[in-house]
């Protein structure tokens, strides 16, 4: 909106006229609302696969575990090898199923690799509003279970690993004391090599981190820690897919 004043010339000149936060035109309220309700549909995608994914692996150990004896034969046979013609003995080396494991390096995603069957890589910080949402949201579905591994060594089937893009200790102190993940350490060089790793951070950071980046904050990317494959990803991609 605008208003028209004289000056002293006598022509008119247009000013702006300050719009209050209630004034805002329909539409505008209109399309904040279905921004809100896309990014309501990822938070709900994102859980709903987390919780089928855990729901999945609780019935298949449960098969395992009923079917153990002709589990246990398999393996065996599988050990043992086949036949060739010549009479000789064909083995399969199971060193070489997962020897290129690349999470290996980082130090820090170690205890989560070797305690939990499922590892969430959760890319956020505390000063972004799109974290906030799935961060309650996470709390809501894992926060008061037994699902979510903890640092009592007890193994769990799923963990949640921080990688934080607070611009602060105290941010990201305050973001992660009364949760239950496990945040890689704030001065970690692994936080930054995880970041350039997966090709994700905050925009704030590319200038600092120089890499192309495929997924902006919050991701999160589920792994399956025998083997370190990635099962889901859900980044800037998925928002844009969901928002067409």
């Amino acid at each position: 909106m605008q208003r028209r004043i004289r000056n002293t010339s006598g022509s008119r000149t247009a000013l702006p006229l300050r719009v209050k936060n209630d004034e805002y035109p329909r539409k505008t309220r209109t399309a904040r609302r279905r921004r809100f309700s896309k990014r309501a549909v990822i938070i709900a995608i994102i859980i709903s696969s987390i919780l089928t994914l855990v729901g999945f692996i609780v019935v298949w150990e449960s098969v395992v575990s009923f079917f153990g004896s002709s589990t246990s034969s398999l393996t065996n046979s599988l050990q043992t090898g086949a036949t060739h013609n010549d009479g000789g003995s064909r083995h399969l080396d199971r060193s070489k199923f997962y020897e290129q494991r690349p999470l290996d390096r980082f130090s820090e995603l170690q205890y989560a690799l070797e305690h939990s069957k499922l590892v969430l890589l959760y890319f956020a910080a505390s000063w972004c509003p799109m974290s906030t949402p799935i961060s309650d949201a996470l709390d809501e579905a894992f926060g008061k279970g037994d699902v979510l591994l903890t640092r009592n060594g007890q193994k769990k089937t799923l963990s949640i690993v921080y990688v934080s893009s607070d611009k602060t200790l105290e941010e990201y102190t305050e973001y992660t004391r009364k949760r239950h993940w496990l945040p890689i350490p704030f001065e970690s060089p692994e936080k930054n090599q995880l970041k350039r790793h997966f090709a994700t951070c905050a925009h704030r950071e590319l200038e600092e981190l120089q890499f192309d980046r495929k997924h902006e904050i919050p991701t999160g990317i589920v792994i399956e820690s025998r083997t370190q494959g990635i099962i889901t990803t859900n980044g800037a991609d998925d928002v844009e897919e969901l928002g067409a």
